[in-house]
Order: structure tokens, then sequence, then C-alpha cells
């Protein structure tokens, strides 16, 4: 059996992947686990993957394989195309290939299109307006907890298409309600914007290089009570919007038009080499927040030392 999970809408492929992965545990792997193999394209070894696919499991009924983002590098998955075509194996195959720029397009060639006519292919893309609020009611049901019309349009509106972020929200607003219908002004009061005004002038102040004013404007960040995590992702998100905006135009980009025109000042003041080096840092600092026991509010001068 062969899936396919792909789309720009990352936190629904892997929300899809995670399912597969407990349906699969839950059914055919009586090791609790041990049976699935991540292979990402990172640190994709061929031999490992013929092995893997090839070889019995360990205390179940099959082995689940999943092997990710292949798509991005055509020389690594050659050998899995000529390999898996025709040939029958017992142990599951994941691919799930996320695309980091929605205005890139996906690879041509046989390869891609043979896992889209596979049997079980899941395709999630960013949301539209429509969709997205359609989803945050469709969410809300699942927690037993009503919202109306107005209040998921403006939470579609503050958070957009983080659905990690939009998770986080629901849970919130669900506990003050406690089983009571969200309306709008539950919205204003406890869902902070994600074009949080102080996030773009933090971004200016990173763009004119005034470490005082950057340096200032995170402080008010942090101790405004918000997760160190959660501002590093509003930043994160910004720049990869600045990012895509500097790679070609704004058609095709599901934002709120207030986002896209901010971005669009924005990308002006940034050379590419400069956005790179910055994004790289921004990544580092998200691992050193998860992993490190350091002070956020150090670590986040740390980064506006380097990049100011």
């Amino acid at each position: 059996m062969i899936c396919f999970i792909y789309g720009t809408d990352h936190y629904r492929c892997r929300e899809q992947l995670k399912a597969l992965k407990n349906q699969f545990i839950h059914k055919r792997d009586q090791s609790g686990g041990l049976n699935v193999i991540a292979l990402d394209v990172a640190t994709f070894d061929f031999d490992q993957f013929r092995q893997e696919l090839l070889t019995v499991p360990f205390l179940g009924e099959k082995k689940m394989i999943v092997v990710k983002n292949i798509l991005s590098q055509k020389k690594k998955y050659e050998p899995i195309d000529k390999f898996i075509k025709g040939r029958e194996f017992d142990n599951a195959l994941v691919f799930m290939d996320l695309l980091i720029n929605e205005k890139k397009s996906w690879p041509k060639g046989d390869f891609f299109n043979y896992l889209k006519r596979q049997k079980f292919v899941w395709h999630f893309d960013l949301m539209n307006n429509f969709e997205l609020e359609k989803w945050i009611k469709q969410n809300y049901a699942d927690n037993n907890t009503n919202i109306n019309q107005q209040a998921a349009k403006e939470l579609s509106l503050r958070v957009g298409n983080d659905l990690q972020a939009m998770e986080t929200e629901i849970k919130k607003l669900s506990a003050y309600k406690n089983g009571k219908t969200i309306n709008a002004d539950d919205v204003r009061l406890i869902v902070r914007a994600k074009f949080d005004e102080n996030i773009f002038n933090l971004i200016d102040a990173i763009a004119l290089k005034n470490k005082n004013q950057a340096t200032k404007l995170l402080a008010d960040q942090l101790n405004s009570g918000q997760s160190p995590l959660m501002i590093l992702t509003m930043i994160i998100r910004q720049f990869r919007i600045i990012i895509q905006l500097k790679d070609g135009p704004s058609t095709g980009l599901k934002l709120h038009p207030f986002v896209i025109k901010k971005a669009t000042q924005q990308e002006k003041n940034f050379s590419w080499p400069t956005l790179k080096t910055i994004y790289s840092d921004l990544l580092e600092l998200e691992k050193s927040l998860k992993t490190s026991s350091r002070d956020p509010e150090l670590l986040f001068d740390l980064f506006i030392l380097k990049n100011c």
C-alpha cells in the first residue's frame, strides 16, 4: 500500500500523517510504534529505504515507512521511483511532501503523477477565508462548542492560516465560554491579532538597524504575557511572507490584505542575502527556545544584536 500526503497547509498534512500512524499502530503494530520508520530527505539513504521496505517487521504485522519531502531532490527520488513501480511489497509506504512557498509548483514528472494516482491520497492547500471559517466552525463542533458566523470570521482574520495557532485559540475560547456560544466580542477580547502592529514595527526596526528600538519592542511583547515561541512564530511567519513577496507578486497568496500591504512595504528594505541570514538565525533561535534553558529574552537580544 502506498499513501501520498502533500500540500502547502503543513498543519493539516501533519495531522493526516499523525492519524495514519495512530491507525497503523493500533491495528498493525503490536510493538507500539517500533515498526514506524521515518526517513527524511536530509538524511535519506536508498539502501536503508530498500532494506526497511523489504524486511519483516518486529512484533507486528507490517512496517510503515514514512518518506518526507523527497520530491524536492530528484536524485534521491529517482531510485525510489524505479524500485517501487511494478513491485509488490507487504509493508506500508507513506510519502509526505510539504511545499514551503505556495507560489512554487510541484515537480513535473512521472513520479509525482504516479503518487497522485494512488488510492490513498490527501492534498491540503492553504484555505481561503470561506474554507477557513468552515474549518473553524467544524473544529468548534468537534470540541462541543458553538461559535456564530461573525465570531468565525473575526477569528479567521486575526489568526489566519496558522492552524497550529488556531487550534490553541479554539481551546482558549472554549475554556473561556464553558459551553456557551462564542461571539465576535469574545474573539476580540481573548485573541490577539496575528498581524500585531508591534511585530511589524519590530521588523521595520531590524531593517533600519535600530537595535534599541528592536530590543524595546521585543521586551514589550515578552512583558505583555505572550509566550516566547508565539512571538517567534509571528516573526518567522512575517519574514516568510516577505520572502515569498521578494520572489514574486502577491497574486495567489491567501492572506489578509493588511498583512500583504505591510509585507510589500517591508520587502523593499531587505536584500536576498540579508533575508537568508535572518531566516536561518530565526530557525536557530526557535531550536534554542525549544531545547535550551537560557533566558528567552537573552536569546532574543542575541538575535537582535547579530542582525541590527
